[in-house]
């Protein structure tokens, strides 16, 4: 059974405690969360705080690279083996030694590759294309994704068996959205980098930090940082205003000034007993912004339950 830690609400003192924990165990680690929630950063400093750290940190997004190319990148090539393999090839597992491989977005993988991971986890070995000879492989492996792998496996797209190998330590990234309370740290912190690379003062207006906090980040973390990089530079003096930051979703403050979260809306829709019209009026938006707040929450019970008018 999978050892489950950092799942739920996560405050920035959890979330380092959690890391913590796994890098200290050397087991297998399943980093879940949206795009952009800081997967990568929270595998490399799982690497950074673990007994491996003096060794390499090799990243691969299996989504960014088509089958053949994460296979020829993680397990190297001899000559020949295919078209273009004009000399040999050390993959990325014989460069990581016995540090780290963090294969991003493990659930794009193809059934037929991950038949080649689950041997590569199971055997700790690994063979060049073209080649017959088994090299021993040294490193951790840590894995991410964005996908719901246990809908995956139901659904015959991901394998169940390398599911339950990957999945021994398992960390949950919240979305930003879930943990409101940090977006001035982060804001501040993504400012003060601007700041020391432009040699510049610039500060975050009330106003700003307002719109920030009422704003959902659908990007996460990743989106937040965006943002802050593009008021640096259309900002004219040294204070940014909320008119500087320029959102994906501008529509989404018009349409949701008063913020609600899932927890509020189950409320009003069991106090409204399932009444549409009644639950949109209880939350003060319309029906359309009702459903699309169910969908946005996924809150398909719900929607299951029916409602009436």
């Amino acid at each position: 059974m999978s050892k489950r830690i950092g799942v739920g609400d996560m405050n920035r003192r959890e979330g380092i405690e959690v890391i913590e924990k796994a890098a200290g165990c050397d087991k297998n680690v399943l980093i879940l969360g949206e795009t952009g929630t800081g997967k990568d950063v929270a595998a490399r400093r799982i690497h950074e705080l673990s007994p491996r750290r003096a060794f390499p940190f090799v990243a691969v997004n299996c989504a960014s690279l088509p089958d053949e190319l994460v296979e020829a990148e993680l397990f190297g090539y001899a000559r020949g083996s295919f078209t273009g393999a004009v000399k040999e090839k050390e993959g990325l597992l014989e460069a990581a030694g016995k540090g780290t491989v963090f294969l991003d977005e493990i659930g794009e993988l193809s059934y037929h590759l991950q038949a080649k991971i689950l041997r590569l986890i199971d055997k700790k070995e690994a063979r060049r294309i073209g080649e017959t000879t088994m090299r021993h492989v040294s490193a951790r492996f840590i894995f991410a994704t964005n996908k719901d792998l246990q809908e995956e496996v139901k659904m015959g797209r991901f394998r169940s068996d390398l599911y339950f190998r990957v999945n021994v330590v398992r960390i949950r990234m919240p979305p930003l959205r879930e943990r409101m309370d940090e977006i001035p740290l982060l804001a501040h912190q993504f400012l003060e980098r601007e700041n020391a690379r432009g040699n510049a003062k610039k500060d975050l207006s009330p106003d700003a930090l307002k719109k920030l906090m009422n704003y959902d980040f659908p990007g996460n973390i990743r989106e937040l940082e965006n943002i802050i990089e593009r008021a640096f530079i259309l900002c004219d003096g040294n204070i940014i205003r909320d008119g500087d930051l320029r959102l994906e979703r501008e529509d989404w403050l018009q349409e949701n000034a008063g913020y609600v979260t899932p927890e509020s809306l189950r409320r009003a829709l069991s106090s409204c007993r399932w009444n549409k019209t009644r639950t949109a009026n209880e939350i003060g938006k319309s029906r359309r912004q009702l459903y699309r707040l169910l969908e946005k929450y996924r809150m398909d019970d719900c929607i299951r339950k029916g409602f009436f008018f």
